[in-house]
Parts: C-alpha cells; sequence; structure tokens
C-alpha cells in the first residue's frame, strides 16, 4: 500500500437498501446499511482463515454495517493507546494512520494479533473483539533495514533527505511524539446492557472526550532574558467562572454519557380552523370534539344567591371542623392518659422489683454478714428487739416482776450481742489475708495521673519497686516448701536484709530468720509455726516501712471516752461539732445499735440527685451520716411529712424549693413515691396548704439552728472558689474524718494553718 493512501470520505460511499437474501456478520446492531466498494491496491500476504470457506462469489462487494469501534494498540507490557475507526476500515489505512502520528513510515509498522501478524487487507471487524466490542492489536517494528530505502511520512517519493540527517533519526514508537506533537483527544466506550437500552439488545457507544483549552485573559507577565522564559500572572492560569462557558452543543464529562435521540417536533394534534372561501365568506372546520352550548332557563340574582347557601356551607364546614379538632384533641388526651398510666404500672413494677431486691438483699445480710454495714443491721435488729420488749414489759409487769423480766431481757441481749461479735470476727479473720494483699498490690502501684491530652501517666518510683520486689519474697516465705529450700530462700532474706537496716525492727527480724536456720540446720524434727507467724508480721511492717522522713506529723490528741491518746486521723470529726472530743471506735460503740446501712442510702440518694442537676457546690457532698440520722429523727421526728410513715427503708430527702440547691434548711421528709411526685411540682402554694409550709418552715428553722457551722462553710468555700475540690470527681472520696496538722480532710491540698487546731476546726466546721 502506497504512501498516498488516504481514509476513505463521505463521496466514496455507496448507500444501498439491504436485501432479504443478505445477512451479515452484525445483524443484531441497528444502523444504516452502506456498500464500499472492494480494495484491490494491495492484496494479503497471508490468507486468513475465514476466507478458506468463501465462495468464489465473494469477490463482489460486501454489505456491511458502518459503525465506530475503540481500537487499543498494545506497544510494550505497560503501553497502550487508543484511537477510534470505522470497523469498514482496513489495517492498512490504520497503519497509514497511526504512522502519520508517531512520524514513521507505514511500511514499518507491524499489526499481530494472538501472535500472528495480520495483512494489510483484513478490515478491523474481521478480527477479533472481546465482549465490549473492543479490538485490541500489537504495534511493533518489521525492522530498520528499510529506514534507508524509504522515506518518512509526510513527503513525496521524489524527495529525498539528507543522507547524514536520515542516518541520525532513526525509526521508533515514541510516545513523547504521539503525545507532544498532536492533540489527540481521548476516548471511551460505554457500554449499554439489554435491559436499559430501546430495542432490549446491548449497545457500545465510543464516547470522545474533548481537551479543550480555555482561552485565557492576560493580565500582566515578564521574559527573562537569559532563558526567554516569559511568566504570566498566577490570576491568568485560571479559567473564567464556570458560569460564563459556553456549553450550547457540547456534552462534557459531567453529563458522563450522551446518546442522539430521535425526537418528533411536529406532534399531531387535532383542532378546528377555519379559512377565507373569498374576500368576505369564512369556511369553518368542525372537529370531532366539538359540541354545541344553548342557553338554559334564565335565573334571577337572588334565586342564584339561594342556590349557593354561602352562609349555610360555611357554617357546615365550621361545624365540621370544630369536630374534627374536638375528635383529635380528645385522641391526644386519650393517648397521653394510657402514656402515663403504663409511666405509673411501669413505675410501680420497678419499685416492687427494688423492693423485693432490698428485702432480699437484706435478708442475705442477716442470714451471711460480710460486710460492717451488714453487722450494723443486725445489731439495729438486736435494738429493735430490744426496745419492743421494754415496751412489752413495761405495759405487763410492775414493781420486782418489771426487774426480773429487765434482767432477763438484758442476759438475752448480751447472749445476742456476744454471737454477732464471734461472727464479726471470724469474717474479720477470713477476711485478714485478702486485706492484706490489697494493701500490698496498692503500694506497689505506680504513681498515675492524666496528663496533657487527657494521656494517663504512669511514675513507677524506686519506693514502688522496692514494694513490688518485697512483696514477691512475702509470698515465697509463705509457700509451703522443703528443708533445703526453706535454707536457701532463708540465705537470700538474710542477704536482703543487709540493705534494710534502718528498719526499727531489724534485729529482731534478723534473728527471728536466723533462729529458724539454726532450727532447721541443727534438729531433725521441730514446730516453727510460731516464729513463722512472726516472721511474717515483721516482713509485712518492713513493706511498708517508708525510708523518707515524713514531712508533716500528724498531731496526737486524747479521747474523752476511752482516755487514749490517738493521732489526729483516728477520731470521728462530725460537722456538728466544735471540737475533736471522741475517736472512731468509741463513737462507732456509740452508734453500732442503729442501721447505718438506711441512712447511708438516704445520702447517697441524695448526692446522686445533685449529680444529676449538676449542682457540685451542694451541702450533700459534705454531710455524714450521722447527720442525716440527725435531720431524719431529731429534725423530721423519723416520719414523712405528708403520710406519717415511719419506715426508714422508704424515707427521702428530696429538696423543698427546686430552684434551690439542697441544704439541711431547704429539704423534706418524703417516702420514695411522695418524693417522685415533689419532684413534678412547680408551684409549691399550689399544692400545699398553709399549715403544711408553716411546718417546713419551722423544722428548716431547727435545722439552720443545728447545722449553722454548714453555712459559714458554704460560704467560705464559694467565696474561695473551692467547691470543685468536692463532689465531682468519682475518684475522690469526701472524708471529714481525715484531719492533719493542718486541717481536715474536706480539702486535702489547703495551707498549712499553725494556729490552734480546736479553733480552726471550729471555725471550719
Amino acid at each position: 500500500m502506497s504512501g498516498e493512501q488516504k481514509l476513505p470520505t463521505i463521496s466514496e460511499v455507496v448507500l444501498n437498501p439491504p436485501t432479504s437474501t443478505t445477512s451479515t456478520k452484525n445483524e443484531d446492531k441497528v444502523g444504516p446499511i452502506i456498500e464500499f466498494p472492494s480494495s484491490s491496491s494491495s492484496k494479503p500476504s497471508v490468507s486468513p482463515p475465514e476466507e478458506s470457506s468463501k465462495n468464489p462469489d465473494d469477490d463482489q462487494d460486501e454489505i456491511v454495517t458502518i459503525e465506530n469501534v475503540t481500537v487499543k494498540f498494545r506497544l510494550a507490557i505497560n503501553q497502550v493507546i487508543a484511537q477510534v475507526y470505522p470497523n469498514c476500515m482496513t489495517l492498512g489505512e490504520v497503519k497509514i494512520d497511526m504512522g502519520r502520528r508517531f512520524e514513521v513510515h507505514p511500511d514499518l509498522l507491524r499489526l499481530s494479533q494472538n501472535n500472528r501478524i495480520l495483512s494489510d487487507e483484513y478490515r478491523i471487524r474481521e478480527t477479533v473483539c472481546d465482549e465490549f466490542g473492543i479490538h485490541e492489536f500489537g504495534l511493533s517494528l518489521s525492522g530498520v533495514e528499510k529506514c534507508s530505502k524509504l522515506s518518512m511520512y509526510g513527503g513525496s517519493e521524489g524527495e529525498a533527505e539528507d543522507d547524514d540527517d536520515r542516518r541520525k533519526r532513526e525509526p521508533k514508537l515514541d510516545l513523547e511524539v504521539y503525545y507532544n506533537k498532536h492533540r489527540l483527544p481521548d476516548f471511551i466506550t460505554v457500554y449499554i446492557p439489554p435491559e436499559d437500552s430501546r430495542n432490549g439488545k446491548p449497545k457500545n457507544i465510543v464516547v470522545e472526550i474533548l481537551n479543550k483549552t480555555i482561552s485565557k485573559p492576560f493580565l500582566c507577565g515578564y521574559v527573562d532574558k537569559n532563558t526567554g522564559i516569559e511568566y504570566l500572572d498566577a490570576f491568568t492560569q485560571t479559567g473564567p467562572f464556570i458560569s460564563k462557558c459556553k456549553y450550547d452543543g457540547h456534552f462534557s464529562r459531567d453529563t458522563q454519557t450522551f446518546e442522539h435521540k430521535v425526537k418528533l417536533v411536529d406532534t399531531m394534534h387535532d383542532q378546528t380552523s377555519q379559512c377565507w372561501l373569498d374576500g368576505n365568506n369564512v369556511r369553518y372546520w368542525s372537529e370531532a370534539t366539538d359540541y354545541y352550548i344553548t342557553a338554559g332557563k334564565y335565573v334571577t340574582h337572588a334565586q342564584q344567591e339561594r342556590i349557593k347557601n354561602k352562609i349555610g356551607k360555611i357554617c357546615l364546614i365550621q361545624r365540621n371542623f370544630r369536630r374534627y379538632k374536638w375528635i383529635k384533641w380528645m385522641r391526644q388526651c386519650a393517648k397521653e392518659y394510657r402514656r402515663l398510666v403504663a409511666n405509673r404500672l411501669a413505675e410501680e413494677e420497678s419499685f416492687q422489683e427494688v423492693q423485693e431486691r432490698r428485702i432480699k438483699r437484706e435478708e442475705m445480710a442477716k442470714q451471711f454478714p460480710r460486710t460492717q454495714d451488714d453487722f450494723d443491721l443486725l445489731y439495729g435488729e438486736v435494738q429493735k428487739w430490744k426496745m419492743a420488749e421494754l415496751k412489752r414489759i413495761a405495759s405487763m409487769y410492775e414493781g420486782a416482776a418489771r426487774v426480773a423480766e429487765v434482767n432477763i431481757l438484758l442476759d438475752k441481749e448480751i447472749q445476742l450481742l456476744n454471737g454477732i461479735e464471734r461472727q464479726r470476727q471470724i469474717v474479720s479473720e477470713a477476711m485478714k489475708d485478702f486485706r492484706q494483699e490489697q494493701m500490698l498490690k496498692k503500694l506497689g502501684e505506680p504513681i498515675k495521673w492524666v496528663g496533657y491530652g487527657d494521656t494517663i501517666v504512669h511514675l513507677d518510683l524506686l519506693r514502688t519497686q522496692r514494694v513490688r520486689f518485697l512483696t514477691e519474697i512475702y509470698k515465697d516465705l509463705q509457700k509451703p516448701l522443703k528443708k533445703s529450700d526453706r535454707l536457701e530462700l532463708i540465705t537470700k532474706v538474710r542477704k536482703i536484709l543487709v540493705d534494710e537496716q534502718d528498719f526499727p525492727d531489724f534485729g529482731e527480724l534478723f534473728d527471728l530468720f536466723d533462729r529458724e536456720r539454726n532450727l532447721l540446720v541443727y534438729t531433725k524434727h521441730c514446730d516453727v509455726e510460731i516464729l513463722r507467724k512472726r516472721q511474717n508480721i515483721l516482713f509485712v511492717e518492713l513493706i511498708k516501712y517508708d525510708r523518707e522522713p515524713k514531712k508533716h506529723k500528724q498531731g496526737n490528741r486524747m479521747c474523752w471516752v476511752c482516755k487514749q491518746v490517738k493521732p489526729y486521723s483516728q477520731f470521728a470529726i462530725r460537722t456538728r461539732q466544735f471540737q475533736v472530743d471522741t475517736c472512731k471506735k468509741c463513737y462507732y460503740l456509740k452508734v453500732a445499735s442503729t442501721e447505718n446501712v438506711v441512712y447511708t442510702a438516704i445520702l447517697r440518694s441524695i448526692q446522686r440527685d445533685e449529680r444529676k442537676k449538676h449542682c457540685s457546690s451542694s451541702l450533700a457532698f459534705i454531710m455524714q451520716v450521722d447527720d442525716i440520722r440527725h435531720i431524719v429523727h431529731q429534725i423530721w421526728h423519723g416520719h414523712s411529712v405528708l403520710s406519717k410513715c415511719n419506715i426508714l427503708s422508704r424515707l427521702r430527702l428530696p429538696r423543698w424549693n427546686k430552684s434551690e440547691e439542697w441544704s439541711p434548711w431547704n429539704c423534706i421528709c418524703l417516702t420514695d413515691t411522695e418524693a417522685r411526685n415533689h419532684s413534678r411540682v412547680e408551684d409549691l402554694e399550689s399544692v400545699y396548704d398553709l399549715k403544711t409550709r408553716l411546718e417546713v418552715a419551722n423544722r428548716h428553722m431547727l435545722a439552720k439552728n443545728a447545722f449553722h457551722n454548714l453555712a459559714s462553710v458554704s460560704v467560705e468555700f464559694t467565696e474561695t472558689g473551692q467547691w470543685w475540690n468536692v463532689g465531682l470527681n468519682r475518684q475522690r472520696k469526701v472524708r471529714v474524718d481525715h484531719m492533719t496538722s493542718g486541717g481536715i480532710g474536706i480539702d486535702m491540698r489547703c495551707k498549712e494553718n499553725t494556729g490552734d487546731r480546736n479553733y480552726t476546726l471550729g471555725k471550719i466546721m
């Protein structure tokens, strides 16, 4: 095929009507049927397999369906380019086009498919395509020996280039020439499945993507004299606004794909018309849908108004609208009523479940007491039984008989208290090892705090490492070992104790281990259990010993009840006292016969409600169990204000005025059900009568007189801004009974006060 060949033009295409006997390869595709003259300029060097079975009549013109197909050329493994050609184009014409694009002579190009070189007379439609209708060929050079005989594409055969220039230019398939010297459009093939097409057949539509540059305005710039490069202003690198772009007849990537559809502009519509017969007469053409209007009976304005009846219709509409609004309101009220009833039933069921769990927990605590609260509950039950028996004796006996019954009652009480105390000692001994293990684990934990960005920082000191090391030795000492293993362990412990000579009981502990070693070495059978118990006790004290001297030593004070001198940390601090007088042990013996669990539950419910309302400065967070006991019994006389219910487990102390923070002078004693209803009250005067409000006001005055110290504490803490230390952090426990040399445990970081301790306590409390 010569270099002067060109692509077929429209003038060379001959349109022929399709015949009934003609069958094409692409019968399922719809398109115009056109006829191309057979190419006789070149003959295939290798006959295709399809031509071996053709008839001699195949030399006639072939009727094909014209359509554009996507052709891919693979230069290398990772180099692929694509073009769009008509399916009737021959491979020789394709070579001419690709040679023009790569600036290589067409005779040097070679097209292959499935490891077989294709002839130039093959048409694209006669080659193999994939399921999407894409034809893929391998494009390569046949050899460079013809370069000296053939001229480059673009010049005539008569023209000859210089020999030197021709030797320098070697033929090659360079993608830089393909992309840089030619502005080539991109193509994509869109596959339309049968269910999305009109005729129910699949289609492959080739879409051309235009890479059209936008003319940019020139504002300012400069030219480099040395390099000659022109630099433009940055604004000129961006095109105009999108709204200014013209999109008439242009389909961009925003529309993805576009398919031309045939649409009839002049639609058929039958209607009447008229035309002039001559200069004066008009002819009217009627239509099937025309109708005639005839005049009816005459109706006066009054008759027409009566027929319309606007007022009656308006009243009917209003009446029905009011009926609709009334029914809708009734349905809403019924729905709200059913919701309230369901909520009330759910509350009652949850309350019953809570009560059942509480009763079951109390019964379990009475049968198998484990904690201090469980034993306090038993002491309270004994006290209740004693008071009931005293009332019975006072009502039934007089004189010497009463004294005898009281003595019998006293003996029974002593037996019950002794039994409870024996059980408490047994539980205490059983929990002793567990508490000691937890204490050693706590001493060996590294110091933790929350740093920047909520990051938990761990600080492992030498003291905590020493505690963990000695704890492991202590666990080995408690294990039952053989005689040889025990001697090795004792030798190891003696070496460790050499570094702990600053321990106060170092001499005794070292002597105990020395005595056990001598007994194990020089005797065959010996009982060293008592000796080992003493070793364990002293070794635990060694673990707890801190080498660093304490900066602040706790002050000491004598208890007025037991007459023993104890540090301030062992004294019970109450909010209504003025000086430190009773230690914790004596105070516990005083209040051990009461149900502290009930008052603890009341205090926890108050603090829980205050946390929910975000009132961290409430006085509820510094109140103690003894204060709640005083409020319930001494101020509210142990019963509800409304129902006079005296069951302590059902009593609560909610706020009296919801808009103010909780305090002993802003609370009311109610049952749990009454407290829930009281929390929904907005106006107290509209719900409670004058007598009840006066009674509550009198009780508030008594509470303010009993807890007047708390008022000064509240004012001082509020003005100094120290309330943030109380009640917010769940990990911080408010312990008023922990007192240091400078103050009490409300603020553990308060500055040291060198004044009188009793005066400081009275001022703060």
